[in-house]
């Protein structure tokens, strides 16, 4: 099976259809990089930021790092969140959104009640995010793998 792969990527080399002597490349190189920028926004890191670290390093590099990266767009601090179920408790007043460690309401001065519900919510919630962090290290561990033994058949068919 490894050995019909590698005279595939051997065969594959040798053709080159439209990459002849690498004309493709950096076009290829800089639509990568911008895709890794636009998936590092949309998971709420700084798109240019990761755009420019794929196009200098590598875009692979930057997709493995982005995925590697705890998701904010979703996570309790993201920044001009709006309050949530998650993130706030409904004053029981006038039923507007005040953090849980508040002991009165600032909208409408109401004593709060402490809420046991919302801190084991909030303790299913880290762990949901532990997972969740540990599902992406091994997804870039893999991915890691990947590319070293992709470019160990590479360097055979090469060399």
């Amino acid at each position: 099976m490894v050995q019909l792969f590698v005279k595939w990527c051997c065969k594959v080399r040798l053709e080159r259809h439209n990459f002849q002597e690498g004309k493709m490349l950096p076009l290829i190189w800089f639509l990568l990089a911008i895709a890794v920028g636009v998936l590092a926004s949309k998971r709420g890191r700084s798109g240019f930021g990761w755009f420019v670290i794929a196009l200098l390093l590598s875009p692979l590099i930057g997709f493995v790092f982005v995925l590697i990266a705890k998701d904010l767009s979703t996570s309790a601090g993201a920044v001009n969140a709006a309050p949530t179920g998650s993130t706030h408790v409904r004053c029981p007043a006038c039923a507007e959104w005040v953090l849980p460690e508040a002991s009165v309401c600032k909208h409408c001065g109401g004593a709060l009640a402490p809420d046991a519900d919302f801190y084991v919510v909030r303790a299913k919630i880290a762990e949901a995010s532990k997972k969740e962090d540990n599902s992406n290290l091994a997804i870039g561990v893999g991915a890691i793998v990947a590319v070293i033994v992709l470019a160990n058949v590479v360097s055979k068919c090469t060399g």
